[in-house]
C-alpha cells in the first residue's frame, strides 16, 4: 500500500528568460535546427495548419497499452484511479500546471538528493495524471541514463536504447511511444557509462530540440538521477525551467536536503519538494 504523498509546491524562487533555436522535420524524419533552414515558413502557417501538424506527429508514434497489473504492482496509481493515493498526484498535477501556465514553462525535472527516493514512481505517477487531461500533451522521458527504470515500473519491454536517438542514429519520431492521445514515452533499455557527457552534448540539444519543434508537448518531465551522486542533473540543468525535489521519507537528511538547494541555486527553480514516505527502490 502507498503511503501519503506530502506535496509542498514552493513560488519559483527566479524565471528563466530566452529561447533556445528549434529544429524541423522534413518528410524523412527529424533534424537538428539548421539556422539556414526556411524558418519563415513555419510562422506563416495558420494555428489550424500547426495544430493539424501537432496532432499528426503524435498519432504517428507506435501506441502501447499498459499492462494494469504490472502498474499496479510497482504502485503507479495515476492511471486507473483506484487506489485513494491518486489524489495526492491530482493535486501536484494542478500545482505543476499552474506554476508553467503562470511563467511559461514547459520542461520539468524530477530528481532527489540520494538514490531510493522514488523519482521514478513519482515522475511515472505525475505523467499518467496529466495525461488524464485531454488538453494537456506529456512527454516523459527516463534520463537516469546509467540506472534506467521507467520501462520496468511501466512494463514496456523492448524499448530501444536511449543513446540511438539521442546521437541522432534513430529519428526520435521512431523511438518514443505513445499511451491514449497525449502521453509519449522516452524510455532506455541499455545504462550508458558516459551520462554526464551525453546529457550536455551538443547531439542531445539537438535530438531534444527537434522533439519538441515536431511534437510541441505543453510539459517536457525527465526522470533525471540524483542530484548529490554525480554531476548528471547539473550538466542538463541549463535545459530545465524547474526542478522537482523528492524526499526519501526516512532516509533523505536536511543537510542533504540543504546542500541541494545549494547546488542548484542560480541554476534553475526548485519549483517544489515532495515527501515521498513510501518505501520506494527508484
Amino acid at each position: 500500500m502507498i503511503e501519503t504523498l506530502k506535496v509542498a509546491v514552493e513560488k519559483a524562487r527566479v524565471e528563466r528568460a530566452g529561447s533556445e533555436p528549434v529544429g524541423f522535420r522534413s518528410h524523412s524524419g527529424f533534424h537538428e535546427a539548421n539556422p539556414s533552414a526556411p524558418w519563415h515558413q513555419d510562422i506563416l502557417k495558420s494555428p489550424n495548419q500547426i495544430a493539424h501538424q501537432r496532432t499528426m506527429a503524435w498519432q504517428a508514434l507506435e501506441k502501447m497499452e499498459l499492462d494494469p497489473l504490472t502498474l499496479r504492482r510497482n504502485r503507479i496509481v495515476a492511471h486507473a484511479r483506484k487506489d485513494p493515493a491518486h489524489a495526492a498526484f491530482d493535486v501536484l498535477r494542478t500545482q505543476v500546471v499552474r506554476a508553467f501556465d503562470q511563467h511559461g514553462w514547459s520542461q520539468l525535472g524530477i530528481t532527489s538528493p540520494t538514490g531510493s527516493c522514488g523519482t521514478t514512481f513519482v515522475a511515472a505517477n505525475l505523467a499518467l495524471s496529466l495525461a488524464r487531461q485531454p488538453e494537456c500533451n506529456t512527454l516523459l522521458i527516463d534520463f537516469d541514463l546509467k540506472s534506467p527504470a521507467l520501462s520496468s515500473v511501466l512494463g514496456i519491454r523492448g524499448a530501444p536504447p536511449v543513446s540511438e536517438y539521442l546521437s541522432g542514429d534513430l529519428a526520435p519520431g521512431h523511438a518514443l511511444l505513445r499511451v491514449g492521445d497525449n502521453l509519449a514515452l522516452g524510455l532506455n533499455s541499455e545504462p550508458l557509462d558516459d551520462s554526464s557527457e551525453t546529457l550536455q552534448s551538443k547531439a542531445t540539444r539537438s535530438a531534444l530540440q527537434a522533439v519538441q519543434a515536431q511534437l510541441s508537448p505543453d510539459i517536457t518531465i525527465y526522470d533525471l538521477p540524483p542530484l548529490l551522486h554525480r554531476d548528471d542533473v547539473l550538466g542538463f540543468a541549463p535545459q530545465l525551467d524547474a526542478v522537482l525535489l523528492v524526499i526519501g521519507g526516512g532516509r533523505t537528511t536536511p543537510s542533504e536536503v540543504a546542500e541541494c538547494e545549494r547546488l542548484l541555486a542560480d541554476q534553475v527553480p526548485i519549483l517544489g519538494m515532495l515527501l515521498n514516505q513510501a518505501e520506494d527502490k527508484r
